[in-house]
């Protein structure tokens, strides 16, 4: 499979953001690990990395949930994101995921599907010299149905005008890729800060390939 050919088939691009574009999830998990000690509920690194693209609040209610706790599930979001906002200079863009993104800027347009919230998303671009690459950002603020739902992708695709069918979609955690599924987008998963090109997932017709 030519990646090239590959990239031209489409209209539009919606990438994820965390864990995606910026090596940003060790942050994220930090905030969770800080919050489990303030507020004594179990942490488990590779359960909440799974959970990448759901909002915090989210989360914080799936905690009490399967751990059967009475959380004050605002108080417990309001730890994470403030730890999360102390160390949230320190995320920084993935090396070949710039390049892809300053690539593909000069063919087709560019979106932000995330579930982080907007004011993170705006400072992390910013901080990584990306906002100027994308035209649009949806963000948890932006949606009531996030990821898995496929809200966040077809909005994306939408505020871009481009078919969902004619976008592809980067992300990195399974939540994303059944995210992209859902909404009938093709999907290339990232590992470790590149695009694993094996993993692309073809869910439309529309392509002729």
């Amino acid at each position: 499979m030519q990646i090239e050919d590959l990239l031209e088939k489409y209209d539009g691009f919606v990438f994820d953001l965390d864990g995606t574009l910026v090596d940003s999830m060790p942050l994220h998990l930090a905030g969770w690990e800080h919050a489990a000690a303030v507020y004594g509920f179990h942490y488990d690194a590779t359960w909440f990395y799974n959970l990448g693209g759901v909002p915090s609040r989210k989360i914080a209610k799936l905690v009490a949930e399967t751990q059967n706790l009475d959380l004050d599930l605002d108080a417990v979001t309001k730890v994470k994101s403030d730890y999360y906002q102390q160390v949230i200079s320190k995320a920084t863009v993935f090396p070949a995921m710039k390049e892809l993104v300053t690539n593909l800027f000069h063919h087709r347009p560019l979106a932000i599907g995330t579930g982080s919230m907007r004011v993170n998303t705006e400072i992390v671009l910013a901080n990584n010299g990306l906002r100027s690459y994308f035209q649009v950002l949806t963000t948890s603020d932006d949606v009531v149905h996030h990821k898995p739902n496929p809200d966040t992708f077809l909005l994306s695709a939408a505020k871009i005008n481009v078919k969902p069918s004619r976008c592809l979609v980067f992300e990195d955690t399974e939540i994303g890729l059944q995210a992209a599924q859902e909404g009938k987008m093709d999907c290339v998963l990232i590992r470790e800060g590149k695009p694993d090109w094996n993993t692309f997932t073809r869910f439309n017709a529309d392509n002729s390939y």
